[in-house]
Formats: structure tokens, C-alpha cells, sequence
């Protein structure tokens, strides 16, 4: 299975399963993952979800092979766009909240899709970048939660060199909630899922809407 999916309490932990592409995201990863987040917004059983990633690192983003041998598709390339978007809106148009539980690499439309998460839990050994500049690629999927988060100058640093980010500096410039050992990465992320789930999903569909409607999400 390319998604896990495991409950924890209240909390639903979905984990990217693709560890031997560094979970990459497919089309059939954004399927399951859209899918999954759709599932847990319906289930009354789930309060909170978490999203993490099976092996090495968190994601790799988006999956290169897959988007070369769609390269000569136009029908297969615009499904895969429209896959694209919707697995990056989806945990931003839920009520209820989802933590993004990250470590090792957190690269490209991966770390777009943690930024799209209501909090971020890093270990110690993330490290983010967005490269899509290296690869000759237009960064319109990553762009609009990098200006959110970081704001004009230091989306262009990040997008025009591609450098590293590590936890602490993903701290210290807001990207990421906490900072924990890896060790420690899931226990926290969890009880910080169901802590913000308290006061239920009608209350935090009203907190989503506000920070939407400010133009900060």
C-alpha cells in the first residue's frame, strides 16, 4: 500500500508509503493521499490526522520520472496538475486539524504539501529545499504557500538558490511548530493533533476560514 493508514486515539496518522522513491509524489500517491484526507473529514471516529512519511525522509516531492514519462501526454500531463493541486488544498479545506510530521528530507512539492498543513512537527534532522529551479522547473504549485509563509525576498532566496533549510532555521523563520528529537517526532505530533481537535471541527473550520480569508494559510 502506497498510503498506511493507522489510528492513534482519535488521531488518524496517515504515513507516505513509497520509501524506496523517497515518497515521491505520483499520481497514485495524490489519489490515495486526497482520498485518505477525504475519508478522515467524513469519519466521525477521527478527530485529527496526522501526516508523516515511511523510511528515509518525509517527501521528496514531486515524482520526476513519472512527470517525464508523461512529458509527451497532455491529457495524463493536466491530470496530474489538477491530482497535484488538489493533494495540496486538500488538508487546508478540512475542518478538522492535520499535522504535518516531518524528518530527513523535505524537498520541493513535498515541503509545499507540509506548509499546507494547519502545524508542522519537525525532527531534529529535517532538512527542506526547494529545488525546482535546478531542474528546470516552474515553481507554480510551491510558490503560493512559500509567499505566505516567508513573504517575497525569502521565497526568492530559497527558490533561487535552492539551498538547504535546516530544522532550526525552519524555525526560526515560522515554517515549521516545533522542533523535537526524531525519536520523539510521532508522540508529539499526535498529541499536538488532538490537543487542537478539543474544541471540535465547527470552531476550527471558523479558525481555517479566518486565516484563508487573510490571505496567510
Amino acid at each position: 500500500m502506497i498510503l498506511l493508514s493507522e489510528m492513534r486515539g482519535s488521531v488518524l496518522l496517515l504515513r507516505l508509503n513509497r520509501p524506496e522513491r523517497r515518497n515521491a509524489l505520483s499520481m497514485a500517491l495524490c489519489a490515495a493521499l486526497v482520498a485518505g484526507l477525504r475519508a478522515a473529514e467524513d469519519d466521525d471516529a477521527v478527530a485529527a490526522v496526522v501526516l508523516a512519511g515511511e523510511g528515509a525522509g518525509f517527501c521528496a516531492g514531486g515524482d520526476l520520472e513519472e512527470r517525464r514519462l508523461l512529458a509527451d501526454d497532455p491529457a495524463a500531463w493536466q491530470a496530474r496538475a489538477t491530482l497535484a493541486d488538489a493533494v495540496l488544498a486538500a488538508p487546508g479545506a478540512m475542518a478538522k486539524p492535520v499535522v504535518a510530521a516531518v524528518h530527513g528530507r523535505v524537498v520541493g512539492m513535498g515541503a509545499s504539501l507540509m506548509l499546507g498543513c494547519d502545524m508542522v512537527v519537525a525532527a531534529e534532522d529535517a532538512l527542506f529545499t526547494w529545488p525546482e529551479a535546478r531542474h528546470g522547473i516552474w515553481p507554480a504549485l510551491v510558490m503560493p504557500q512559500l509567499l505566505r509563509h516567508l513573504g517575497p525576498k525569502d521565497a526568492f532566496e530559497v527558490l533561487a538558490t535552492g539551498r538547504m533549510l535546516d530544522a532550526a532555521e525552519a524555525r526560526a523563520l515560522r515554517l515549521v511548530n516545533r522542533v523535537v528529537a526524531p525519536d520523539a517526532l510521532l508522540e508529539e505530533a499526535c498529541a499536538l493533533a488532538a490537543a487542537s481537535a478539543a474544541y471540535g471541527p465547527e470552531s476550527l473550520r471558523g479558525i481555517k476560514a479566518m486565516i484563508d480569508a487573510a490571505g496567510v494559510r
